[in-house]
């Protein structure tokens, strides 16, 4: 800079150089009316970015005024996502999942007790995704054991989730869709209902947010540093879902991609450098310790090959199966897995070489059949962008009948009106898909890599925060639109929303069969804890909505049976087994009931088949020595 004039001088140069010509407004506004998607939050991102060297003192502090502005909506918007979410924990307190828990919250629960005990090492390569049972032991020794305490931690980071949000889609699309867009996650229903239940949605939930605020901070602070939190994030997030493994190069190519012109190589290699050491920083350390404990090295688990079957053969309708019908909590797994590996090739086998089995097994399958299994891959991407939440052990519609809270918001906001609105938001954006081509392209990986194995809720969670600040965009730039009478451009953008929500909400389910064998799962939770009569009311409640449910009938069975009804009990084993001659543990049990009314021929065959559906049983080895010794 060179040597100050008087200040006369300057206030006259300043004027001077601040008056725009009529023909660059004439030029400027005929820009504006080309460019559909200048309107409010346009405006707001551009004033977003710093402009400090042109802002007087009463400028620099308008801007302060506007930034505490937007952080009192954040604090609201946080205040109402935590109140949402501590009403939700209250009135589902108790529902029998929360009470007794069943699938993997017990294995996650029981897995976090023996590191809280000591265990931090373990002795066996991981099969699940480790982060989120080491976290759920930290908060085990630092504020207690129990349920309720993991929820209400699970509602305090998902409110921490809001807030980054609220951060991200600011500093994308302007503070008005930043707000909007951590309202969006506060309400949202699946949202709600994940941070309620012991699953790693929602460790993922806020991994995820983290890292989409790395990836917009990053393309602004182009350091070593920045990649290198970028790389972190996304580690600890790959520990707590696998297969967002697959952002891994999707974020390496959009960095290198976006080096500017000009651009020193060190720099360059320095940034793509910091992301690798970020990553290797978290994902390393696993495989040390798997090879520590088992000789063979993984990055993160060895549970692809099983996953991928179960999703994959023949037979497979896109939902979770599990190897062994009966068999569906992880204890069994991973031994399933194993067995009937080792016992097809005849030999012992490592957990890899077991992960390896069965994704030959798997091709095989495909290869058989390769129509049938494009059919299959084609429906899972339907399920995928579906609105049904496809559950696991625990579905939203059981808490839902306790909590009201979650009853409106799931019967309002949920995926089939997130996407299309997100959908809106992406077409509104369409031409600046230069600078948000990152985030297309981390959702279609997701959407593949959900759909090459099978659908769950949980599994295509990780698409919610990555469509929602598309869809506060739609929200409001529709209104925006709506306001200022361009009615052309309403039509046009009603229009992608009209065909986006026929096709996310088209009923290819079965939710009657669905829901009832979620409620079906609440009474195994009541029966396990010994609430028998509870339990028989929603057993009879499944098999009544899904009489062609071998599980549902068999739960019921026994169910009745425990209750001392034997004679009841036969009929739905019978069934039962005409449903699914495989299920394991039917023949047993309806020996048991034939035996105990005085059956005791029939009982034998049953005993019989029981023993060569699983030559191990030797309850079953017993019962039939005792029949046959009899006289």
């Amino acid at each position: 800079m060179g040597h100050p004039a008087n200040a006369e001088t300057n206030r006259s140069e300043t004027k001077y150089e601040l008056r725009p010509s009529m023909k660059m407004d004439r030029q400027a506004r005929g820009r504006r009316r080309e460019h559909l998607v200048r309107s409010s939050f346009m405006s707001e991102a551009s004033d977003a970015q710093p402009r400090t060297e042109s802002l007087g003192r009463d400028s620099l502090e308008r801007e302060n005024a506007f930034d505490r502005k937007f952080w009192a909506y954040v604090a609201l918007v946080a205040l109402v996502a935590l109140v949402v979410r501590l009403i939700y924990i209250h009135e589902t307190r108790d529902v029998p999942f929360v009470a007794h828990l069943v699938g993997d919250a017990a294995g996650y629960f029981a897995w976090a007790e023996r590191i809280a005990a000591g265990d931090w090492i373990g002795s066996e390569a991981f099969y699940q995704a480790p982060l989120y049972p080491y976290v759920l032991a930290v908060v085990r020794r630092v504020f207690g054991g129990t349920v309720a305490t993991v929820r209400i931690v699970q509602a305090v980071w998902g409110t921490l989730a809001v807030v980054v949000l609220c951060v991200v889609g600011g500093r994308l699309f302007g503070r008005r869709v930043g707000i909007v867009s951590g309202g969006m996650l506060a309400l949202y229903a699946p949202a709600v209902f994940f941070d309620g239940v012991v699953q790693k949605a929602s460790l993922g939930c806020v991994l995820l947010c983290l890292l989409l605020l790395t990836l917009v901070t990053g393309v602004r602070r182009r350091s070593f540093v920045a990649a290198g939190a970028i790389g972190l994030a996304l580690g600890l997030l790959i520990l707590t879902r696998e297969n967002a493994m697959v952002w891994l190069p999707v974020v390496g190519l959009w960095m290198a991609l976006s080096w500017r012109q000009n651009e020193p190589a060190k720099m360059r290699f320095g940034v793509l450098a910091g992301l690798a050491v970020g990553v290797a920083m978290v994902l390393v350390p696993v495989g040390v310790r798997n090879i520590a404990v088992s000789g063979q090295w993984s990055m993160s688990t060895f549970q692809s090959g099983p996953n991928f079957y179960i999703g994959n053969h023949r037979g497979a309708d896109g939902r979770y199966q599990p190897l062994v019908r009966g068999h569906e909590t992880p204890e069994y797994e991973r031994a399933d897995a194993k067995r009937l590996a080792e016992a097809a090739t005849g030999r012992p086998m490592t957990a890899r070489d077991v992960s390896r089995y069965w994704w030959a097994r798997s091709w095989d399958d495909v290869r058989a059949d390769p129509v049938a299994w494009l059919g299959l891959v084609g429906r899972k991407f339907a399920m995928v962008i579906n609105r049904y939440e496809v559950s696991d052990a625990e579905s939203m519609i059981v808490y839902a009948d306790h909590s009201l809270a979650l009853r409106v918001l799931a019967n309002i906001w949920h995926f089939g009106t997130l996407c299309p609105l997100a959908a809106v938001g992406v077409w509104l954006m369409r031409r600046r898909w230069r600078g948000l081509w990152v985030y297309g392209a981390m959702f279609v990986s997701m959407v593949l890599a959900v759909a090459i194995f099978f659908v769950l809720a949980r599994y295509r969670y990780p698409l919610v925060p990555l469509l929602i600040p598309f869809a506060a965009v739609g929200l409001v730039e529709l209104f925006s639109l709506v306001s200022r009478r361009r009615w052309r451009d309403v039509v046009a953008t009603c229009s992608v929303l009209v065909v986006a929500a026929c096709i996310v909400n088209v009923h290819i389910h079965d939710e009657r069969r669905l829901d009832a064998l979620a409620r079906m799962n609440v009474g195994v939770a009541l029966a396990e804890r010994g609430d028998l009569q509870e339990a028989i009311v929603y057993f009879r409640d499944a098999a009544a909505g899904c009489p062609e449910s071998a599980e549902a009938n068999n739960n019921l069975a026994q169910s009745l049976a425990m209750s001392g009804d034997f004679i009841g009990s036969i009929e739905h084993y019978r069934r039962a087994l005409d449903v699914d001659p495989t299920l394991m543990g039917v023949a047993f049990n309806l020996a048991v009931a034939l035996e105990q009314t005085g059956a005791t021929a029939e009982s034998l065959s049953y005993y019989e088949r029981a023993l060569a559906m699983d030559p191990h049983d030797q309850d079953a080895r017993a019962a039939i020595a005792r029949l046959r010794s009899r006289p």
